[in-house]
C-alpha cells in the first residue's frame, strides 16, 4: 500500500494504516504532511514512580468516546535492541480495544532530550489524522527530559507526595516548563504538605517570569479518579485559550524547528553507525577525536569553499538565482578585491557572485576578455601560511600575496601554474581570531 493510500485510511482513524505510517518514519521515511493546528498535544512529566502511566490511562477513560485519544508512551532504549521496554504499554493494555484511542510505546533511542525524530513524526502523523488528544509519556523529569516543551501545547508536571527538600531538588527540571502542576497519588496524606509547597514554589517563579506565567496547581489520584475531571476542564480550558489567542501556531514552529534538529541527530547516528572505521582511527591514535568528528561531518580541509561568477550586473543575476528558491545573502563590498559579492547558499556549499566595482579591478577585466561565466573556484583551508609553502614546494605560482576577502584572507594560485583554473584559498576569520 502506498504513502498516499495510508494517509487517506489514517484520516479515518485506521489505527492499522497510523501504525504503518509512524514505523515508516522510524525508518527514516520522510511522510508528506500538510498539518493544521486541531489536536491538543499534551506532555506529562515527573520523577518516574510519580504515576504518569496511571493518571494517563484514567484521563483516557474519563474522556468521551467520540473524541479521538493518541499515546506516545517515551521508554528508555534496550542497551542491546535500542527497543523501548514496552512496561507502559503492558500497563494500559486494556485500552487499546477501543477505537477511539491508540497507544504506541516508542523508544528514546539514546537522544539526550527523552525524544527522538521519530516521536516527532507521531505527533505530526496522529495531528493529521485527526486526533483530538495526543498524550505524550516522557521517561522522567529533569535537564535531559525538556524536550518535550518544544512540542507539546500544554506541560503535566507530576510531583508525587515528597518532602519540600526533595521539590527543591526537582525545581530546576521542572518549574520552569511546567502548565499544570498535579500533585499525584493524593490519596496519600503527605500530599497536602507537597500542595502547598508547590503553590509556595509557583508563586516564587510566577514573580521571576512575570504575571502572564500563570500554571495552575491541583491534587489528584490517577488510582482512585480524584481530581481528574477537574485536571480535564483545566486542560480544555488550556486548549481553548491557546485557539482563542492563536498560539498553536507558534508551538507548531518549535515542533518543526526540534523536528529539524531531531533528525540531524539521527543522521548523525547513522553516519557513525556507517563510518566505525573512524572509531579505529581514534582509537590507535591516527586521528584525533576532533579529526575524526571534522572527517565525520565533511569538514576536513581543505574542502570546496564556493564557485565564484563573474556577472555584469550583481541585482539581475540575484534575482534569478533566487527564483529558484536559494537563499541568498546580503551584498558586501571588498574594496581590496575591487569587487561586490554576495554568496548564494547550497547545502553543501555556496556560489559566489562578483560584480565588479570599477573598470581596472580583474573580475572587470575578466568580463571584458571572457564574458560572464566561472571566474574561479576556492579551497577552504585551516591554516593558509602553511598551505601557501605546500603550494611552493608543489612549484606552483601564487598570484600575489594574501590579502583580505569578503570572509576572511585570501590568495590566489595562478591559472597558468594549475591547468588554466583560478585557485582561491581561504581561510575563514573564524580561524584567525
Amino acid at each position: 500500500m502506498s504513502i498516499n493510500e495510508l494517509l487517506e485510511r489514517a484520516r479515518s482513524w485506521d489505527k492499522a494504516a497510523i501504525a504503518k505510517l509512524i514505523t515508516l518514519a522510524e525508518e527514516g521515511i520522510e511522510i508528506p504532511l500538510n498539518i493544521q493546528r486541531k489536536s491538543h498535544v499534551i506532555g506529562i512529566t515527573g520523577p518516574p514512580g510519580s504515576g504518569k502511566s496511571t493518571l494517563i490511562y484514567t484521563m483516557a477513560r474519563k474522556i468521551p468516546q467520540d473524541r479521538r485519544i493518541a499515546i506516545l508512551t517515551i521508554d528508555p532504549s534496550s542497551p542491546f535492541t535500542g527497543g523501548s521496554f514496552m512496561g507502559n504499554r503492558i500497563r494500559m493494555q486494556e485500552l487499546t480495544s477501543r477505537p477511539n484511542i491508540y497507544i504506541r510505546s516508542m523508544a528514546t533511542r539514546g537522544i539526550r532530550g527523552g525524544l527522538n525524530y521519530a516521536t516527532i513524526a507521531a505527533v505530526n502523523i496522529l495531528e493529521y489524522a485527526g486526533a483530538d488528544y495526543i498524550f505524550i509519556e516522557t521517561v522522567g523529569a529533569g535537564q535531559s527530559d525538556t524536550d518535550v516543551k518544544y512540542v507539546a501545547d500544554t506541560i503535566l508536571v507530576l510531583v508525587p507526595p515528597l518532602s519540600g527538600d526533595e521539590i527543591q531538588a526537582l525545581k530546576s527540571g521542572l518549574m520552569e516548563i511546567g502548565d499544570i502542576y498535579v500533585v499525584s497519588k493524593s490519596d496519600n496524606q503527605a500530599s497536602e504538605s507537597t500542595y502547598r509547597d508547590l503553590l509556595a514554589m509557583v508563586d516564587m517563579m510566577r514573580e521571576v517570569k512575570g504575571d502572564s506565567w500563570k500554571p495552575a496547581v491541583i491534587k489528584v489520584s490517577g488510582l482512585y479518579g480524584y481530581g481528574v475531571d477537574e485536571l480535564l476542564r483545566l486542560i480544555d480550558d488550556r486548549f481553548r485559550e491557546l485557539s482563542n489567542n492563536s498560539k498553536l501556531g507558534e508551538s507548531l514552529i518549535s515542533r518543526r524547528l526540534l523536528e529539524m534538529r531531531l533528525y540531524a541527530y539521527d543522521l548523525l547516528e547513522k553516519r557513525l553507525d556507517e563510518n566505525k572505521d573512524l572509531e579505529g582511527d581514534v582509537i590507535n591514535g591516527s586521528l584525533s577525536p576532533q579529526e575524526a568528528a571534522r572527517k565525520l561531518l565533511g569538514m576536513e580541509k581543505p574542502r570546496l569553499d564556493h564557485v565564484a561568477i563573474a556577472v555584469k550586473d550583481l541585482n539581475s543575476a540575484v534575482e534569478k538565482f533566487r527564483r529558484l528558491g536559494l537563499r541568498v545573502s546580503d551584498p558586501i563590498i571588498v574594496e581590496e578585491q575591487g569587487v561586490k559579492v554576495v554568496m548564494v547558499w547550497l547545502g553543501n556549499t555556496r556560489i559566489e557572485l562578483l560584480e565588479p566595482l570599477n573598470p581596472s579591478s580583474t573580475v572587470a577585466k575578466f568580463l571584458e576578455s571572457r564574458g560572464e561565466g566561472i571566474h574561479h573556484i576556492a579551497l577552504e583551508v585551516d591554516d593558509l601560511d602553511g598551505f601557501i609553502k605546500r603550494v611552493q614546494e608543489a612549484g606552483l605560482t601564487l598570484t600575489g600575496k594574501p590579502s583580505k576577502g569578503a570572509e576572511g584572507i585570501v590568495t590566489f594560485i595562478h591559472p597558468k601554474s594549475l591547468n588554466g583554473v583560478l585557485l582561491e584559498l581561504v581561510q575563514h576569520k573564524a580561524h584567525n581570531e
